[in-house]
């Protein structure tokens, strides 16, 4: 027989269950609320007391309105909210196994991509499905086989999710990878193709998870390479920046396929070629139209952003110089200086430049001979602000250079 505590307690659980189920959505949003601010950190034994082993009554009914109610919005963070409270006691196995059977997790994926669902709700969403995978590797199993990868991936990908948000999605996939051998090759493709998002921040971010996932796999996805060389041209420092981290990690590592170093170097040859033509095609049509383009885009055009970064990139790969060397790049380097256009170019080219010089006798000698003493004596001395002391003839002498290094002389010192 229940003792006099427990009677009270049923009959005040029954009040709340009967005040629930008769009140307007405004009364359940304020014992939500209640809840909530009630019930912030407690165990599972301890809800059930409190809730005389019925707490279950009281979850089924939130869960019910969820499902009924979620594509409006109505009273949505403070269900999400209530849920996590159930899901984050200590011992809250049972409310989880609860929640999975009305089919919740379809719910909360569903959520991340209705599009007039509130961020700051998908953000609730998000940190529920990672309460769901800390439960281990069978809960990120059943999360990746009910397609939710795709669903994170997309929420985390759209222009208009705030940061908040898509840092919550980058924190779930890289936890949905870890210990997860079966679904981590799904993230790792995830990934890749958040990097053709227009999110400069999913961008980051999506790259800076690759960083850490793409070292412990035994092969390079033939998808990543192209993607990884466009975001050089970006005009966020932050993706540049997290752009060439990866490159430098993809080509410092032996995999297990083809040679992905020699296939990325290759890449960013090609692009630092495009980018000489193209400039070649502005100095043809006259400064007047290259003006009008620049002034139009609001800024350098990206194909001379990607030149920039394409120079630091290959400086910064102290390894792989010789490979440079085979595809004359030294020759390139020179024609990137002469780039009046856009300085940031000149001067990564320049320092560069300096980089194999100072590594190679060979190429200091092709260097002073294209250039001539005195303009390499300028160079030479001040590679980092090499040109802005240039006038337009020096330019002309550094794009008209016509080094060629083959891979005999390339390794001599």
């Amino acid at each position: 027989m229940p003792n006099a505590r427990q009677e009270a307690s049923l009959t005040q659980i029954r009040r709340l269950l009967a005040r629930w189920d008769e009140g307007s959505t405004k009364v359940r949003r304020q014992i939500l609320r209640d809840f909530i601010d009630l019930h912030k950190a407690i165990t599972e034994p301890e809800l059930e007391s409190e809730f005389a082993q019925s707490a279950s009554l009281f979850f089924t009914r939130i869960t019910s309105w969820l499902r009924i109610t979620y594509l409006f919005g109505t009273c949505l963070n403070e269900q999400l909210r209530a849920l996590r409270v159930f899901l984050q006691s200590s011992t809250g196995n049972k409310y989880l196994g609860e929640f999975l059977d009305v089919g919740g997790l379809f719910t909360l994926l569903e959520v991340l991509n209705v599009n007039q669902i509130k961020d700051e709700d998908k953000l609730q969403a998000l940190d529920l499905l990672k309460l769901i995978a800390d439960n281990g590797r069978t809960y990120k199993e059943l999360i990746c086989q009910s397609y939710g990868i795709r669903a994170i991936a997309e929420c985390m990908a759209k222009s208009n999710t705030s940061e908040r948000t898509q840092k919550a999605a980058q924190v779930l996939l890289d936890s949905l990878a870890l210990g997860n051998p079966i679904y981590i090759q799904q993230v790792y493709k995830g990934l890749i193709a958040i990097l053709l998002s227009t999110s400069p921040k999913a961008q980051e971010l999506a790259v800076a998870l690759l960083c850490k996932l793409q070292p412990q796999l035994e092969k390079v996805h033939g998808s990543l390479l192209e993607p990884v060389v466009n975001l050089l041209q970006s005009y966020h420092a932050e993706v540049q920046y997290q752009a060439i981290e990866l490159i430098q990690i993809l080509m410092s590592h032996k995999w297990n396929n083809e040679n992905t170093a020699a296939v990325l170097a290759e890449q960013l040859v090609r692009c630092l070629s495009e980018s000489l033509n193209h400039e070649k095609a502005d100095i043809d049509d006259g400064d007047e139209n290259t003006d009008l383009i620049e002034s139009l885009k609001g800024g350098p055009m990206p194909i001379y952003i990607q030149q920039a970064a394409i120079c630091k990139c290959i400086r910064l790969l102290t390894n792989q110089r010789e490979r440079f060397l085979r595809l004359n790049i030294v020759h390139l380097l020179l024609c990137v200086m002469g780039n009046e256009s856009y300085p940031e170019s000149q001067r990564q080219a320049s320092l560069t430049l300096h980089e194999f010089v100072e590594k190679y006798s060979i190429v200091y000698d092709k260097v002073l001979e294209a250039l001539g003493e005195q303009l390499f004596e300028i160079f030479y001395r001040d590679p980092d602000g090499f040109y802005s002391e240039m006038n337009s003839i020096q330019a002309d002498v550094c794009r008209s250079n016509r080094v060629q290094m083959s891979f005999e002389n390339s390794t001599s010192n």
